[in-house]
């Protein structure tokens, strides 16, 4: 079997723990980041979420704060629980970005290269 084609434009990159996205008031740890979007882990209940429209990026150790990007959902998928105990479920969840304005182009791209910690 072949691997799969990478699909994505840009490369993606690692952040610090203090990254958040926040979709519809749910906020969740970011995974990776591009100039094209985003991935990021949050704790759901039993009903999926609402595909956003746009995201907000937070970051408070790095006292950045990015508000209403837009986006659409790429993908989404349940994480596996490592404890059979417990009753959280994380979902990953993969957002596109939408046109940005240039402003908003180099906000983005200023954050990616002083806050990135490595390639994902």
């Amino acid at each position: 079997m072949k691997p799969a084609a990478e699909r994505r434009r840009q490369p993606r990159y690692r952040l610090g723990e203090g990254a958040i996205a926040v979709t519809a008031n749910n906020p969740g740890h970011i995974q990776n980041i591009s100039l094209g979007g985003l991935s990021f882990v949050y704790l759901n209940s039993e009903s999926p979420m609402a595909d956003a429209d746009t995201v907000d990026i937070l970051d408070g150790q790095n006292d950045f704060f990015m508000e209403a990007i837009p986006c659409h959902t790429v993908s989404e998928k349940v994480l596996i629980n490592e404890s059979s105990f417990s009753m959280l479920r994380m979902v990953q969840r993969s957002l596109a970005f939408g046109p940005l304005s240039p402003a908003q182009q180099r906000q983005l791209e200023a954050y990616i290269l002083q806050h990135s910690t490595s390639y994902a």
